[in-house]
């Protein structure tokens, strides 16, 4: 689970969970948040072992005892800590050259890119404490933490004041939830020119398995919000799976899974980031949907040395999102069951209930509700689930203090 969010039965996680169930293993939870996680996960956990999950140390010595074959965290940023854990605990002998923090850090993967001659944006770190004077690289910029999540913080930035407003606003964030604390270190990256697309899959004792790619819609400037997601086995590009290999070269990332950000630049791919982690928010469905596997087993097989399953279909699908405008209080959800059942469509998720308070960040923690279709194309699969969220309406009345009236959230119809 993202640090501070409420269970969620469809997470990528989850699925692991039930993965390692169908496999016969025996799982073991290591959480300092049971009370909260047993709700949704209790039937498919075997063992509790309670430790602060914010330290490799603590993880690694906490399983000790229970000789793990494998460890794995599905979200950032405990992926990192997972990966560190393992490598203390010698399940993970492929991968030595961690950094601090794993591969979750954003700058230290800039500067391997660079180190290795592997196509990368210009980029520059600002560390905690240091002020703003000038833009470090030509705008526009693209302003994130390097151990950020879900695009919080993260917004484009064309002047000096942008981006001292970005620093300032990040410096004020206390912690991301659940006693993770923010780096503090700001990184700063020529904004690309292209479309955003990733490629979704894992390393097998350094050979990539490739399970597809997806492409992109985005919310408005200056921030970064993914408004939908779709996904199909065809290639978005010659070069992304040959890239991709290269960067996981350079890293030294030779076992584990990944999800793979780049924008296609007139030049070829360039890396937006890459997470050491099985893709998450529901994308992982979307693979699963795509092609017949499901790829939380896939990551579990590969971990543990078992045979990979091979792809049973070629479709695509699509999550679609709807998006609060506005902060406020949900006061009404209508139209779920018409999209439901609606053509091609798989599952309505809902992020928020009525009564629930929402705030608007200019992040991914903006979405209320996605809507998962399967199509022939990721054209016919977008069309599909846009369609069917136009039956969706979530009526926001506004945040104490402001003078609009309320906000009705929904999509046009095609």
């Amino acid at each position: 689970m993202p640090p501070a969010s409420s269970p969620n039965p469809h997470a990528n996680g989850v699925s692991g969970l039930r993965a390692a169930r169908r496999l016969g293993v025996v799982t073991t939870l290591v959480t300092a948040h049971r009370e909260r996680l047993e709700p949704v996960v209790g039937e498919l956990v075997d063992i509790w072992v309670r430790a602060d999950t914010t330290s490799a140390d603590a993880v690694a010595e906490a399983l000790v005892r229970q000789r793990p074959d494998a460890l794995v965290s599905w979200v950032d940023p405990f992926a990192g800590i997972a990966q560190q854990a393992a490598t203390r605990l010698r399940l993970d002998t492929a991968n030595p050259d961690w950094p601090t923090g794993g591969w979750n850090d954003k700058a230290a993967v800039r500067a391997r890119l660079d180190e290795h001659g592997v196509p990368n944006a210009r980029w520059a770190a600002i560390p905690p404490g240091r002020s703003v004077s000038g833009l470090p690289v030509p705008p526009p910029i693209v302003v994130k933490p390097v151990d950020g999540f879900s695009s919080l913080d993260t917004v484009r930035a064309t002047t000096v004041d942008d981006l001292r407003h970005a620093v300032d606003a990040h410096r004020l964030r206390g912690g991301y939830g659940d006693g993770v604390v923010p780096a503090g270190t700001l990184l700063c990256e020529q904004e690309l020119r292209g479309p955003l697309v990733s490629a979704e899959g894992m390393v097998v004792d350094g050979r990539l398995e490739i399970w597809g790619h997806s492409d992109r819609t985005l919310g408005p400037p200056p921030y970064y919000v993914e408004t939908s997601v779709a996904f199909a086995t065809d290639s978005l590009h010659p070069d992304l799976d040959d890239y991709a290999a290269a960067v996981c070269k350079a890293l030294g990332y030779r076992n584990g899974p990944f999800h793979f950000e780049v924008v296609l630049t007139d030049s070829g791919p360039v890396l937006v980031e890459i997470n050491t982690r099985l893709v998450g928010a529901g994308i992982h469905r979307a693979i699963d949907l795509a092609t017949g596997v499901p790829c939380a087993e896939q990551v579990l097989r590969g971990l543990l040395g078992l045979p990979l399953l091979a792809p049973r279909t070629e479709a695509a699908a699509c999550l679609f999102h709807l998006t609060a405008p506005s902060d406020g209080r949900i006061t009404a959800i209508t139209g779920t069951e018409a999209a439901r059942h609606a053509p091609g469509v798989h599952d309505v998720v809902h992020r928020v209930a009525v009564g629930d308070t929402v705030t608007r960040t200019g992040s991914n923690t903006d979405r209320l509700c996605h809507v998962l279709a399967t199509g022939r194309t990721r054209e016919d699969s977008r069309r599909a689930a846009r369609t069917a969220a136009g039956d969706i309406a979530i009526e926001i009345a506004p945040a104490e203090g402001r003078a609009t009236g309320p906000e009705r959230v929904e999509i046009a119809r095609e």
